[in-house]
């Protein structure tokens, strides 16, 4: 026998054992499952893993609305198979975001009829029975399917992961928190935008948005501050269905021209009352001032007589009299030192220069930091900020569009 028939003949047990122990079937189909277009379309049970392929297309027109235009698994989705009480984990997901309580993430829908393919891995499960797929079993809208079967003769080759999610990437929105603040991003095709909100007051009152682009792609791309829309809602309770109806609020978003143009404003009025009032130090200092209380007493009397007739009768008449006086006063003396007024002044010079100077520092930091058009070289980062103006609001909606790519935010 040759080596060549004894190598051939291994080979062809090898892939048919191969095979056999790592089947892959088409086809599966469930018998309860979420209300949505969902479908599983091939299962591979692999060497270490079982692979289950699947596919979801988006609502149509008459049912789209808020809760079609995202999706995601939970961490703690799990298969557990016909008449067993083990729990098959799942091991993680392919363009698929898998959501956690240390990190929300989503995938993110764009259109009506939308179709995404992914795939769930779990631990490897036994050849040949039904199975279902639990996401949360004590919530009737999360991913939970019952009753999935394939047929076992409908075996077909493995699925080539890369193909068959190439025509659908992830749009992944997500959240995760550091240090208490919470940062929100938004990631489509190796782009990345970070976004941290934060209420500032500084010079105004604004929602100050803290904003990383992140370019992990091969080629450059723009961030240009105008491709930046936002819009803000309060909602009002419809008692008849008892719903919530949006009522949209005009919010502003300022520029780094308007929003410097204000700084400059705001901080030549802090100069002016500065300076008035270093400048009225000054002069006093200059000045001083004395003043004397004095007070006086005096003590008089006196007496007077009088002799002489009045008609034929001989008289006389005596008069005494006294007086206490007291006088109370105040005198005040200003003089002006001349070198103390020019010392103080020159303080005053010198402390009003140091507040300009630092009020112009803080305004070309201000100026530095905030969002400017600015081209992202592959493999680079852009970070900045924006103001929105405040308005009490319940909701804000924020997009950014980078290389023609819609960058949805929610607040």
């Amino acid at each position: 026998m040759s080596k060549l028939y004894i190598i051939c003949t291994i080979l062809f047990y090898s892939l048919f054992i191969g095979v056999k122990a790592h089947a892959q079937y088409a086809g599966a189909k469930y018998v309860k499952g979420p209300s949505l277009k969902m479908e599983i379309l091939q299962v591979d049970n692999r060497k270490l893993s079982t692979m289950v392929y699947m596919a979801y297309t988006t609502p149509d027109t008459d049912n789209w609305n808020e809760t079609s235009s995202w999706m995601n698994f939970g961490d703690k989705t799990f298969i557990q198979v016909e008449g067993s009480s083990k729990q098959y984990h799942m091991i993680s997901t392919i363009n698929m975001p898998i959501n956690s309580e240390a990190e929300n993430k989503y995938m993110m829908f764009d259109r009506r009829n939308q179709r995404h393919q992914f795939i769930l891995e779990f631990e490897k499960i036994p050849e040949g029975k039904s199975f279902d797929i639990i996401e949360d079993v004590n919530n009737p809208n999360a991913f939970n399917f019952y009753g999935i079967t394939y047929t076992p003769t409908d075996s077909s080759s493995y699925m080539d992961v890369d193909e068959f999610i190439a025509d659908y990437p992830v749009k992944e929105m997500g959240r995760y928190v550091v240090k208490g603040n919470t940062v929100s991003y938004v990631k489509f095709k190796d782009v990345v935008v970070n976004i941290t909100p934060f209420l500032a007051k500084q010079y105004g009152k604004y929602y100050n948005m803290n904003i990383c682009v992140q370019n992990f792609s091969k080629k450059s791309i723009l961030f240009n501050p105008n491709n930046i829309k936002v819009e803000g809602y309060n909602f009002k309770v419809d008692k008849t269905n008892n719903t919530y109806i949006p009522q949209q609020v005009e919010l502003q978003l300022l520029t780094y021209a308007e929003y410097d143009k204000i700084v400059k404003r705001k901080q030549s009025w802090n100069n002016f009352w500065v300076a008035l009032g270093e400048g009225m130090a000054a002069y006093g200092a200059g000045q001083s001032t004395s003043t004397t209380t004095y007070s006086g007493s005096a003590y008089t009397t006196g007496s007077a007589h009088a002799y002489g007739y009045v008609g034929n009768t001989y008289g006389y008449a005596n008069a005494y009299g006294s007086s206490y006086t007291t006088t109370y006063g105040q005198s005040t003396t200003r003089t002006y030192d001349g070198a103390a007024a020019y010392a103080a002044q020159q303080r005053a010079n010198e402390n009003y220069a140091n507040y300009a100077n630092s009020q112009s520092q803080i305004r070309q930091q201000l100026g530095d930091g905030y969002v400017k058009m600015n081209t992202v070289p592959s493999g680079a980062d852009y970070s900045g900020y924006f103001n929105i103006k405040y308005k009490k609001i319940t909701r804000m909606s924020l997009e950014i569009i980078i290389d023609g790519e819609v960058y949805p935010f929610t607040f």
